[in-house]
């Protein structure tokens, strides 16, 4: 477990106050926080928000409700005090030690010491409110898949179709960089030479020789480290991104589209983690999974309709990259 994320939703009888939100850090570090205040009369603002959804659709949904209340005269007020009252409240309690209390409940499954730690940040606001939480653990390689689903728009762009038909592009494997939401740093800042952790999502027709040199590449959830060999801006209707060209072993070149406002893992101790925790999985037996997970673009001539074939690919290949994940 590499991140955690908690979700929250509070209701208090008290200040007829309905609450939504959540927490999320690195494991064993200070939480960052989102949340979200309505009055009771304004509760069908965050009625289909139901602790159900995984990350990506769950911070979706704050900032859908979010736009909602604050078109509401006054209202958002109450969130902006809440907001400011709940970090001064976690700083009271301090928040690497917080952030240590939400990581050994989730690595324990202890839903009901979560419950009663976020009480209790919750008692001054409101006393005896009712709370429900649902957290997971995750691992930057997963967090990484959700980021990759949330980018389908600017992967849908044309311009994006045409540099994938280049003949020097167009056959190579697909692979996309591990991201780290708290540490990490821009593509902007990485040069060529640097390493960087990346997940091959489509090893195309080289799937042979990536197998040979990682085996378990379709299986383990583990990152590979690849040497950058090329940057290239590609503009594109929401604003720029990176052609990434990375040598995932000697001789086997991959490719990436990468956002820079992306932040990709660049810690050097957590490389030296998951080396030494390849080794180890490698030497434990592991179940059947799909041989391969395809993120193909196809050939584009301008037309509406490529772009929407090319859009549905896209969805299909990253909803398949989820499904891969938490098959483990």
């Amino acid at each position: 477990m590499d991140l955690y994320f908690i979700k929250v939703r509070a209701r208090s009888k008290g200040t007829a106050e309905e609450i939504v939100g959540y927490f999320f850090g690195k494991t064993n570090g200070a939480p960052d926080f989102d949340f979200l205040v309505v009055p009771l009369r304004y509760s069908e603002v965050v009625d289909n928000i139901t602790l159900d959804e995984d990350l990506r659709e769950f911070k979706e949904k704050i900032d859908k409700a979010k736009q909602k209340v604050k078109e509401i005269p006054g209202v958002y007020d109450v969130t902006i005090a809440f907001i400011a009252y709940l970090n001064n409240m976690m700083n009271r309690r301090g928040k690497i030690p917080l952030g240590i209390e939400f990581s050994t409940a989730i690595k324990e499954n202890d839903t009901e010491v979560l419950r009663v730690i976020i009480s209790d940040l919750l008692e001054e606001w409101s006393p005896k409110m009712e709370v429900f939480v649902k957290a997971q653990g995750l691992l930057l390689e997963e967090y990484s898949a959700y980021t990759f689903l949330s980018m389908q728009e600017d992967f849908s762009d044309e311009n994006v179709a045409k540099v994938y038909t280049r003949p020097d592009v167009a056959d190579l494997p697909e692979v996309f960089p591990v991201i780290d939401p708290i540490n990490g740093t821009s593509i902007v800042q990485f040069d060529v030479g640097d390493k960087i952790p990346v997940v091959i999502l489509n090893p195309g027709k080289y799937e042979k020789q990536i197998r040979e040199k990682f085996p378990n590449f379709d299986k383990d959830k583990l990152s590979i480290e690849a040497t950058i060999l090329s940057k290239e801006l590609v503009r594109v209707k929401g604003g720029n991104l990176y052609l990434v060209k990375v040598e995932l072993d000697e001789g086997l070149i991959a490719k990436g589209l990468v956002s820079p406002a992306l932040k990709i893992l660049s810690d050097e101790a957590y490389f030296e983690k998951r080396r030494r925790q390849r080794v180890v999985e490698q030497k434990e037996p592991t179940e059947k999974y799909p041989k391969t997970i395809k993120v193909e673009i196809p050939s584009t001539t301008g037309s509406e309709l490529l772009i929407s074939l090319m859009t549905t690919l896209l969805i299909t290949g990253a909803l398949l990259i989820i499904i891969y994940l938490f098959a483990k």
